[in-house]
């Protein structure tokens, strides 16, 4: 498959790229550390030329005070181009780069544990709203035109380097001035894996998938009920009873893109000593 790769030369895209490449997958590039500008529609169109796929994850990557208004024009506007760039150049498949943060993460509590693609999206900072609104959009599009659209959904992602930092914790630490993290952390080279077994993925019943990415265990030593009790006593359990007393099992639910995917996370809290 040809494959066009926006932000290829980002935290994400240079370890995707070498995914892609490794799945047998012709690369183009298109960054903005190389010139390319995901606001530029001609320039999208021009890279998307002869594609069958794109892997969309230009943007702003995070919340920047100073600039909500470029997240917002950024990462929806960027995404808007490149749809607009599948349909003119007959590519079949966009797969966005979405976040955890759609979903209001470190915004507020999640209304149910564990947190699934099903659970409601009301962000309110810049960029989780961006994500929320480029995924609302990707469905949209879809019903209107020949362009499937995968949403995939990496939470706090960790690359190999911070493992080290890590292995000297017990627990991540909560995020600064934010709602708890629910303990979900994702390896980079994890959500690579995913960029790219989207690609070739059977096709989503509608034509568009939302699917979070995460860890299996949480990032804690202790078990999963015992962090919810602590940091979300008033929150509820999904199917109405706490996991098992000793389960350490991630508080967000992966079903769906394991299911789609093919896809299994490979790092994990417990093992962090070894990466």
């Amino acid at each position: 498959m040809r494959v066009l790769l926006t932000g290829d030369r980002g935290i994400v895209g240079r370890p995707t790229r070498a995914a892609l490449e490794r799945d047998g997958h012709a690369v183009v590039g298109f960054d903005l550390a190389s010139g390319d500008d995901i606001r530029d529609l001609a320039a999208v169109r021009a890279a998307a030329a002869g594609c069958d796929t794109i892997v969309h994850l230009a943007g702003i990557p995070g919340d920047r005070e100073e600039i909500p208004d470029q997240v917002m024009a950024v990462n929806v506007g960027g995404t808007w181009n490149v749809l607009l760039a599948a349909l003119s150049e007959g590519v079949g498949r966009v797969i966005h780069a979405s976040s955890g943060k759609a979903l209001g993460m470190l915004e507020r509590d999640p209304f149910y544990l564990p947190v699934d693609d099903a659970h409601p999206g009301l962000p309110a900072r810049p960029y989780g709203l961006a994500k929320w609104l480029s995924e609302e959009m990707c469905e949209a599009f879809t019903r209107a035109n020949p362009v499937e659209t995968i949403c995939l959904r990496p939470v706090f992602v960790v690359e190999p380097e911070q493992w080290r930092e890590f292995a000297a914790l017990s627990e991540l630490g909560p995020a600064r001035g934010a709602s708890w993290h629910c303990g979900v952390i994702v390896d980079v080279r994890d959500v690579a894996d995913a960029f790219s077994l989207a690609v070739t993925c059977p096709s989503p019943a509608s034509g568009h998938a939302r699917l979070l990415l995460c860890a299996d265990d949480v990032a804690s030593d202790r078990p999963a009920a015992e962090l919810a009790a602590e940091n979300l006593p008033n929150v509820p359990w999904r199917d109405g009873a706490p996991p098992p007393a000793d389960s350490r099992a991630a508080l967000a639910d992966c079903t769906a893109a394991k299911q789609l995917l093919g896809w299994a996370p490979r790092y994990r809290w417990d093992g962090r000593a070894s990466y």
